[in-house]
């Protein structure tokens, strides 16, 4: 299996419908979240017009006003060393990094 490079997308949405319907596009394009605002995934926003610009539309709203939402490409190796501030390994990690087909809750 390639292991790809994955994006993280995380925002700051000053609209509570805005933020929902942002959460919603995240879900329809396959990312994972990892935090209220934070979400993993291996689609590069940049380089999918369907995300691009349907997350560009919402934020131009006047509701939206001051949102931002950025992403940050992180190789295997970068996420894969990804630990807490205490050290300890996310319980999730082996999921984002889709060494482990199922995630229980």
């Amino acid at each position: 299996m390639k292991r790809e490079n994955q994006f993280i997308i995380m925002y700051d949405i000053t609209d509570g419908r805005t933020l929902q319907k942002v959460a919603k596009e995240m879900e329809k394009h396959g990312f994972e979240r990892i935090n209220y605002s934070v979400w993993l995934g291996l689609t590069n926003p940049a380089r999918d017009p369907d995300l691009k610009n349907r997350i560009c539309d919402l934020l131009k709203k006047p509701a939206a006003k001051d949102s931002r939402v950025y992403f940050i490409p992180i190789p295997y190796r970068s996420l894969a060393a990804m630990r807490s501030i205490d050290g300890k390994k996310p319980k999730d990690l082996d999921y984002w990094l889709m060494e482990r087909k199922t995630m229980f809750f």
